[in-house]
């Protein structure tokens, strides 16, 4: 069975740990600076308390398996000033031996419950990983066909969805 629960500080080291394991092989292939691979714990600890995040743990048969951050204040890619009901998914990760079973569709779906005034919910990713790409359309999410190129070889997709 996948839950989710608001992240603690209690699921910091297990929480960045998986980070690091899910990020990995995506830093090996983009070499990107901005990786959640290279944060430390500390870059966990300051979204969960901070005013600008909402932070969830996922679980599967009650055994930590991933995280994911929603960014509710501020700006992201396709918005100046998050308000008014627009969140934007920065970042959904699954342990890599968890991943493929659908926890991370499931863990957003979930998620969305927890925010009665959403009307719009961004996300974006490297438009390559067709394996996210299936994700977030099974979760709803719809292509906005905004490409955003990020460095020579990594350039992100940007998707959206609609809620109610």
């Amino acid at each position: 069975m996948i839950s989710i629960r608001k992240t603690t500080a209690d699921d910091v080291k297990t929480l960045w740990e998986i980070q690091r394991a899910a990020f990995l092989p995506l830093y090996e292939k983009y070499r990107d600076s901005g990786n959640p691979a290279l944060r430390d714990e500390t870059d966990i600890s300051r979204r969960i308390g901070g005013e600008y995040f909402s932070c969830f743990t996922i679980l599967f048969e009650e055994k930590i398996v991933g995280g994911l951050w929603y960014k509710i204040k501020g700006a992201c890619v396709e918005e100046e000033n998050l308000d008014d009901g627009k969140y934007y998914l920065q970042r959904v990760f699954i342990d890599p031996s968890f991943q493929s079973r659908g926890i991370a569709q499931k863990a957003i779906l979930l998620s969305e419950a927890y925010f009665e005034d959403a009307k719009i919910v961004y996300v974006d990713f490297p438009e390559d990983l067709a394996k996210n790409r299936r994700c977030y359309e099974k979760a709803g999410y719809r292509d906005t066909g905004k490409r955003v190129p990020v460095q020579e070889g990594l350039v992100l997709a940007c998707f959206e969805k609609k809620i109610g």
